[in-house]
């Protein structure tokens, strides 16, 4: 195409492009891709639920919260440093007792007396400025024993957030399916209703031409009633699985959601080999820490029953010094070790040494009677995916079926050789068999999530 000259029409061209560059620009940046501007995907649904659901953002806390406690066990290492001051009022300071003294002057003259006296050393008045360090040496494991108790927690919480994010997949999963068969059911609803409106006229036809009775019409105007009656019931299935697919995704419930199921891209059947053996599931690894943790925090309280040795030193500036006469500001340090060895605190330490040792042993109960129930759930999950894929097979083959049936049916109808009877009820085999080909389809994709949720295989997913 021939460019225009006009150096106008020019500017304006450019001035259109540059605006709409930048409306172009803001819509990316602002509004979340895919939200508003076309159907959201299962994948798109799951990255929004991921950033947004409320019970991941909590173990996220609570991840932090087992960061800071390690970090805060870990410090036991190392020393600590003080700075501290005081300052007093002392009623009494030392004195020293001079005794009277007796001087001999001679036989002519009595002796010379000088009286005794107290002097007072010091000042009543107390000041001091200090730096302090104290140095951990043995504590008998403790320490060590509190850091791996609170490694332990950590890795737990991060295992944590791992095993919200997986329930949060497996609810939006389940939750997007809902929805598409929601959605899917509203099409075949309103598809019925066309098919028996069309009927519906045919017979309206043939009743003007005396070809059936007014009585045969009438069974034909019920069922387009209830035709009518199902697409709003779907509509509102639609709506209500689109509220609950919102709040899984940590959105607002009101807000309306349009999805886009694919429905080409099926589950693999059979199960193929490599995602047939079963991982170690994030609630077992949860077990497992918590079983370290409990064992760590025996060893701890063990720790703590032995002796505890430590450095100190600190060095100070304080009035009123060391030269008793001549009272002033002066600098001292000292250092030593000191030990310390609890011998009688009411078995409070032994005490807590039991209690986690009972824990443990409880946790690993719980981990044997976790093991039993997740080693059925896999054996559930599998079979249920087989039953799912197996269903889904059956029922495309029952639609062909209905089809073929219903166009039979339908062919006859015309011809005067079948009734509207044999019609409506071809009619209703086709539409029931249309749903539960819509159920079956969504029902293959929940189960192979389950099934995948069952096995620890939730890396499989994504």
């Amino acid at each position: 195409m021939k460019k225009s000259s006009d150096p106008c029409r020019q500017t304006v061209c450019r001035f259109r492009h540059a605006w709409l560059s930048a409306l172009l620009l803001a819509a990316f940046v602002f509004f979340p891709a895919g939200i508003w501007a076309q159907p959201l995907t299962l994948d798109q649904c799951l990255e929004i639920a991921l950033s947004e659901n409320p019970e991941i953002a909590r173990a996220g806390y609570a991840r932090e919260e087992a960061r800071l406690l390690t970090q805060e066990a870990r410090a036991g290492y190392f020393p600590e440093l003080a700075l501290g001051t005081s300052a007093g009022y002392r009623s009494e300071v030392n004195t020293t007792r001079q005794d009277p003294i007796t001087i001999p002057t001679g036989p002519a003259t009595p002796p010379l007396t000088i009286p005794g006296r107290e002097t007072e050393i010091g000042d009543n008045t107390t000041a001091d400025l200090s730096v302090s360090l104290r140095q951990t040496l043995y504590t008998g494991g403790a320490v060590a024993a509190g850091v791996k108790a609170a490694r332990a927690g950590l890795e737990g919480a991060e295992i944590q957030v791992r095993l919200e994010e997986r329930e949060t997949r497996r609810r939006v999963i389940a939750a997007f399916y809902d929805l598409a068969v929601a959605v899917e059911m509203e099409k075949i609803a309103r598809a019925s209703v066309t098919r028996i409106t069309g009927h519906l006229d045919d017979a309206q036809n043939m009743l003007e031409q005396g070809l059936i009775l007014k009585s045969d019409l009438l069974p034909i105007r019920m069922r387009k009633l209830d035709s009518d009656l199902a697409v709003i019931e779907a509509g509102n299935a639609v709506a209500k699985a689109g509220a609950a697919l919102a709040r899984s995704m940590g959105l607002d419930p009101a807000a309306g959601i349009d999805i886009a199921a694919d429905w080409n891209n099926p589950p693999p059947w059979p199960i193929p080999a490599t995602l047939a053996a079963a991982g170690m599931r994030e609630e077992q690894q949860i077990v497992d820490r918590q079983i370290e943790a409990a064992g760590a925090r025996a060893r701890a309280a063990r720790g703590a029953r032995r002796p505890q040795v430590g450095l100190t030193a600190s060095a100070h500036y304080g009035w009123p010094g060391f030269v008793g006469n001549d009272p002033d500001w002066d600098t001292w340090w000292q250092a030593g070790v000191n030990a310390s060895w609890t011998i009688f605190d009411m078995d409070r330490r032994r005490s807590q040494e039991q209690s986690a040792l009972t824990r443990q042993r409880q946790l690993e109960q719980t981990a044997k009677s976790l093991d039993n129930r997740i080693a059925q759930e896999r054996v559930v999950a599998r079979l249920a995916y087989e039953e799912a894929c197996r269903r889904q097979e059956i029922m495309v083959e029952k639609v062909a079926t209905a089809r073929e049936n219903y166009q039979t049916k339908k062919d006859h109808f015309q011809v005067g050789i079948a009734t509207s009877t044999d019609y409506l009820d071809a009619h209703t085999d086709l539409l029931g068999a249309e749903f539960d080909l819509a159920a079956a389809r969504a029902r293959v994709r929940v189960a192979w999530s389950d099934y995948l949720t069952a096995m620890g295989l939730d890396e499989a997913r994504r």
